[in-house]
């Protein structure tokens, strides 16, 4: 999803890449062999951002910190091994830079530039929007500005992850609606934050003076979210048999009830976002590809469609067409920022939901109990964990006999 000026001129090539990493750290192989397959171009994109769900084990995502490390460091390689598979590059020398790495719980993003020298004034935001505000759910979001030959633009990207199950749309709605009250931009570059601290009082950038600026909706910004946003094709469950009689396959006529195209009529996004719900302002690229989710493991792997003779479905899961990866330039122009006199109802004008002046205590409050939930979790629920407190135990057991025989000598 994106919004952004139209202009004649793009200059900035962009690739957007969602995933859902299953709780699971990645095949840092399979994932480079598919990682570029939606480009159309033979050229790499400037920029790369990866939008991640479920990007770790949840103990693991709600410590964060070096606990993501391994899962991050496996893309960042993927990302290297792809780009010089696709641009046949003979050497092992880094084509992309990190530029950011920031997670919400087990919501991750991560952009690269192949120049980095581009990149400035970066900034990144975060906001849970599951148990507690915390980040089983949410999103996270990087902004900066491109400059490249005395053209500059400013870019936003969030990445998001909101609440499942088919009957649960007024809840993604609500995850959207906390998501834009809650998402606030802050710098993370040391000299803008030391020179901002530097003013006097009344000329320090506050929020209460333009808290448009710090939000999703930055007038002067595009704008692009991507992630599992978990709308559904259905507002019920897949009956058991809906996947041997309802479930569209490769061959069937677009004519037919059962073509894939037939899943829009019933589509929840698209209708939530026509009608002023969610996703206020953004649009979709055209979808003319069958539905990407979901899927059994199954043989054939890495197919193309027209070469299957059957999909072979998740029964309990309604096929869905959300595009995993997106191509896509934007001029390398200044942004100008819309007139408050103009008419219309542009999110950059017109919020649909004003900040919430309690954000960052929020955000606090949510993180300390990511930490104490995370350490639980960890303690009690993963190998690593069990094995420190049985070592604490064993531990203490025998500082217990050691203290004992010392005090009886």
């Amino acid at each position: 999803m994106a919004t952004s000026n139209n202009a004649s001129m793009a200059d900035l090539s962009l690739y957007i890449l969602t995933f859902n990493c299953g709780l699971s750290a990645i095949d840092v192989d399979a994932f480079a062999s598919q990682l570029f397959s939606g480009l159309t171009s033979p050229t790499l994109p400037d920029l790369l951002v990866l939008s991640l769900q479920e990007l770790a084990p949840i103990p693991y995502g709600l410590i964060g910190g070096s606990f993501l490390v391994p899962y991050f460091s496996r893309f960042y390689h993927a990302v290297q091994k792809g780009a010089r598979k696709a641009s046949n590059a003979t050497d092992n020398a880094p084509i992309y830079t990190p530029i950011s790495a920031r997670n919400v719980g087990i919501t991750g993003i991560m952009v690269f530039a192949k120049d980095p020298e581009a990149i400035q004034d970066i900034e990144t935001a975060g906001v849970g929007v599951g148990m507690s505000e915390m980040g089983n759910k949410g999103a996270v979001g990087v902004r900066f500005t491109y400059r490249d030959k005395g053209s500059s633009t400013e870019l936003t990207f969030v990445s998001a992850h909101l609440a499942a199950m088919e009957d649960e749309v007024l809840r993604r709605n609500e995850d959207w609606k906390n998501i834009v009250r809650g998402l606030i931009f802050s710098s993370t570059t040391a000299d803008r934050k030391q020179n901002a601290a530097s003013l006097p009082g009344d000329q320090r950038p506050l929020l209460s003076i333009s808290p448009q600026d710090a939000s999703i909706y930055k007038p002067t910004s595009h704008l692009f979210v991507a992630g599992d946003l978990n709308y559904r094709t259905s507002t019920i469950k897949p009956s058991p048999t809906d996947h041997l009689e309802t479930f569209p396959q490769p061959h069937d006529d677009p004519s037919s009830e059962q073509h894939y195209s037939t899943l829009f009529l019933s589509d929840q996004l698209n209708r939530e976002r026509h009608a002023g719900r969610t996703l206020h302002g953004l649009t979709e690229a055209k979808v003319t590809f069958p539905p990407t989710y979901k899927y059994n493991l199954e043989e054939p792997y890495l197919k193309l469609d027209e070469e299957l003779s059957a999909w072979h479905w998740a029964k309990h899961r309604w096929p869905n067409h959300r595009a995993v990866a997106l191509e896509v330039s934007v001029p390398l122009v200044p942004i100008p920022a819309p007139s408050e006199d103009e008419e219309g109802d542009d999110p950059r004008i017109h919020p649909p939901f004003e900040i919430d002046i309690d954000w960052k205590s929020k955000r606090d409050r949510a993180r300390l109990l990511e930490l104490v939930t995370g350490y639980s979790m960890y303690l009690t629920t993963t190998w690593e964990g069990r094995g420190l407190v049985m070592a604490m135990v064993v531990g203490s057991v025998g500082a217990y006999f050691v203290i004992r025989a010392l005090l009886g000598m």
